[in-house]
């Protein structure tokens, strides 16, 4: 078994039970109907998808739209940060859910750039 680092998902053993466990589901295709949806419930539940399993060795769709993913659910979520956007006016600004956003932006951000560790610890937030 090869093993190349320290988290769960670092050796060839999780990475190939990632893949059975996520056998036949089409990620790619859920998290772009809830990006082109305007639930931003959805939206942000598809982030978190993003954040959690956006990593080589976990993503259980296609590796190559994974960043596409990624850019698309940093400007959907940079949209709702905007000032007249619909999700500050439904949160009336709360500053919490704010500071959520953009922990989760970071987060994808992180993943974006290929910074797990950054990413890791905003999930730990």
């Amino acid at each position: 078994m090869g093993t190349w680092g320290h988290q769960p998902w670092d050796n060839d053993g999780a990475a190939d039970w990632f893949t059975s466990l996520f056998d036949g589901i089409d990620i790619d295709g859920h998290i772009e109907r809830a990006f082109a949806t305007d639930d931003g419930d959805e939206i942000r539940a598809a982030a978190y998808i993003l954040t959690a399993l956006g990593r080589p060795y976990i993503w259980p769709g296609a590796l190559e739209r994974l960043d596409g993913h990624l850019e698309r659910g940093i400007e959907l979520l940079t949209e709702f940060l905007e000032e007249d956007s619909e999700f500050r006016e439904l949160w009336e600004d709360d500053p919490e859910a704010l500071a959520a956003v953009r922990a989760e932006l970071a987060a994808l951000e992180a993943r974006l750039n290929g910074d797990d560790d950054a990413a890791d610890e905003d999930d730990e937030e």
